[in-house]
């Protein structure tokens, strides 16, 4: 069977364009958020990216699944122990009560979870899978639910990937992660409709994180 997932970080105003091409494919995603940052603005490529209130805007994940991406993005191979533990372990209460449900996955911010932050993060919370930002490009099954690696961030590549994928044997699993904003900044939303559209065509199963650890442990 061929699995795919969509891992959105950040929780930006551009999920809602995100959210409305899932939906409308009847397709869903994990959405990494960060419950200490609404409101929070930064510049890429001159042009300001915006957080939601996620209070407000819980609505918008409905149907998704929603996962820790740590309370204020920082990066974690800077943070002593303890503060690793409360960036995730306040992100997961707060994700929890906006949104009334179980938080299990988690998404790496930056690229600074090595083995300490991950061991951490599984030792001394609640999480059950990590998606760190290591590319590995085999569409091979992971073993380790506490280190599952993306197949790739960039729309162009997954699209250059897909092929392969699909005329993989076996089980074989894609992980697609990056932002929201990607797609408006690179003008390419019509690539990740493409991309999706793929998906559906060749009866490739798209699943959450969450859904992953099922598969994780029955093989």
């Amino acid at each position: 069977m061929k699995y795919f997932i969509l891992s959105i970080d950040d929780g930006t105003v551009y999920d809602a364009k995100t959210v409305a091409i899932l939906n409308r494919l009847n397709l869903k995603a994990t959405f990494n958020l960060n419950s200490g940052l609404d409101d929070y603005v930064w510049y890429n490529q001159g042009r300001p990216i915006r957080r939601l209130r996620l209070k407000e805007n819980a609505f918008l994940y409905k149907g998704h699944e929603k996962a820790s991406h740590t309370l204020t993005h920082p990066y974690l191979d800077s943070c002593p122990d303890e503060e690793i533990v409360r960036q995730v372990n306040e992100d997961i209460t707060n994700l929890e009560s906006i949104f009334g449900e179980e938080i299990v996955s988690f998404a790496t911010p930056f690229e600074t979870c090595g083995d300490r932050e991950c061991q951490i993060i599984k030792t001394k919370t609640k999480i059950k899978d990590i998606r760190v930002s290591k590319i590995d490009e085999s569409f091979a099954m992971p073993i380790d639910p506490y280190f599952i690696p993306c197949t790739c961030f960039e729309i162009d590549r997954a699209l250059e990937l897909f092929p392969s994928f699909l005329g993989k044997e076996g089980d074989a699993l894609f992980v697609y992660a990056g932002h929201s904003y990607d797609f408006e900044l690179g003008k390419s939303w019509d690539k990740l409709e493409k991309l999706l559209l793929q998906v559906l065509d060749n009866g490739v199963k798209t699943i959450t994180m969450k859904e992953l650890l099922s598969l994780i442990k029955r093989n």
